[in-house]
């Protein structure tokens, strides 16, 4: 019985090692920020103005106190859309959208001319993913430079880099800043549903994200010169449901890996001692005497 016990024990715990380490794996196969995807979602989906809006960068519904204005309540983005938008040189348009964990996004986005005023050059333009705090500085940035107070770049290079993103718009993760592109997909999914400010006034709205459109000349070094026409952005955003581990793995496997260095020398040592005191069911054979 001891023997069946100390078994049980030791797959027990080879099970729930193994077990949190291969639910890991298999939630990494997909990726959480992958470049170069290819959205499969049809026109004719359409554009839910409940799951989405898209706003405008002079619109800029911030109160005094630094939140935002109640606007409309999105819905959870959990469907696929696509949606067109005109947009004029020297402008900028966002598509507003409310990303939930549990799900993969991938955006695709395409710059196409306007035929009622194209450009003379081939149409090209920045896309970006804001959260709504650094969706605000992109908003300011906007209006500075449209009044003729832009920041000039010594100023910029002189704040120490971990500073930089109070002064300066960042895209999401610090990555997803796709500029002077003709298209370009991406994709993206969240781990958890922190939002980007606090409120000290009470329950503020749920987190939202803005995909923004750029066709004027940001403060970043690599953005696309402005083009001397109107362009049509076609925006596609498919949506997959995607693999969450729940939080306690994390626990389990940092729990597990330390006391496996505990564990596994006491049970061979147990082991190597029970094997010397086991009694031996062995029958003893007498020799018999010779007969002189």
């Amino acid at each position: 019985m001891h023997e069946i016990l100390k078994k049980l024990f030791a797959s027990g715990f080879s099970f729930g090692l193994i077990v949190p380490m291969l639910a890991i794996l298999l939630a990494t196969t997909s990726p959480v920020v992958a470049s170069g995807d290819e959205c499969s979602v049809p026109l004719d989906v359409g554009f839910d103005s409940s799951l989405a809006e898209v706003v405008e960068v002079e619109d800029n519904s911030w109160n005094w106190w630094g939140q935002p204005s109640p606007n409309n309540d999105l819905l959870p983005l959990t469907e696929d859309l696509y949606v067109e938008i005109d947009l004029q040189e020297n402008y900028a348009q966002a598509v507003r959208l409310e990303l939930v964990t549990g799900y993969s996004y991938t955006f695709c986005v395409e710059f196409n001319s306007d035929p009622n005023n194209p450009p003379s050059e081939d149409p090209k333009g920045d896309v970006y993913l804001f959260d709504s705090a650094n969706w605000r500085r992109y908003q300011d940035e906007y209006e500075m430079t449209s009044e003729g107070w832009e920041t000039p770049e010594e100023i910029i290079d002189m704040i120490p880099v971990e500073w930089r993103d109070m002064v300066v718009f960042l895209p999401f993760r610090d990555a997803h800043a796709y500029e002077e592109k003709r298209s370009t997909s991406f994709s993206t999914a969240l781990d958890n549903d922190n939002k980007a400010f606090i409120s000290w006034f009470g329950d503020n709205s749920d987190a939202e994200y803005f995909l923004a459109l750029d066709n004027w000349n940001n403060s970043r070094p690599n953005d696309a010169s402005v083009v001397d026409g109107d362009m049509i952005v076609q925006v596609w955003v498919e949506v997959e449901d995607r693999l969450t581990l729940p939080k306690f793995t994390a626990y389990i496997i940092v729990g597990l890996l330390p006391l496996s260095c505990v564990i596994v020398p006491i049970l061979l040592h147990s082991r190597y001692h029970s094997s010397g005191t086991e009694e031996s069911q062995e029958k003893q054979e007498l020799v018999p005497l010779l007969e002189q």
